[in-house]
């Protein structure tokens, strides 16, 4: 039987939108066309996306999670993004913004998840969410307990079976 399977990008789509009752007056951008829309209210939502850069990571794999990341930027330009690299250490967090030179990729190792993950468990957060976004072939170390926000894994093409992963949601990168 053929796994049915969402695009990635409608699973973040899901964690990113507001419900649909989350409305808030009209939306202004549309009045001077006389339509009366109902806005969206804004949600405050920090993401953290993590790129797997340990040594299983090929050049051309790792130039798709860029560019996969540059999507999500220009999908949700409001969103608030930090961008980390990741094998057996974290390096980051780094400012994210569409336009503008982006770090060059550190890492070669071995991978683990954990520390991306510690590190974000210690943020404090009173003014939003966190999600946390993790572009990886799934094989690493991971933490013994989920995290408190949500998380989700982007898998790479031939990366580690959904339930390998023992939290989140998992999406496919299509090859």
């Amino acid at each position: 039987a053929v796994e049915g399977r969402l695009d990635w990008r409608t699973l973040l789509w899901r964690f990113l939108t507001p419900t649909p009752t989350d409305f808030g007056g009209l939306d202004r951008r549309f009045v001077h066309q006389r339509l009366y829309l109902e806005a969206l209210e804004e949600w405050n939502v920090r993401v953290h996306i993590a790129v797997d850069t340990s040594g299983s990571i090929g050049s051309a794999v790792l130039s798709r999670f860029l560019g996969e990341v540059r999507a999500i930027l220009r999908a949700y330009p409001r969103t608030q993004a930090q961008l980390y690299y990741a094998d057996a250490q974290l390096y980051g967090p780094y400012p994210l913004e569409l336009e503008g030179p982006w770090p060059r990729p550190r890492g070669g190792g071995g991978t683990d998840f954990r520390p991306f993950f510690r590190h974000l468990e210690a943020q404090e957060n009173p003014l939003g969410e966190i999600l946390a976004v993790y572009l990886t072939d799934g094989y690493g170390d991971f933490l013994e307990t989920p995290p408190r926000f949500p998380v989700l894994w982007v898998v790479a093409p031939g990366g580690l079976a959904d339930e390998g992963f023992p939290f989140g949601e998992v999406a496919r990168l299509w090859d």
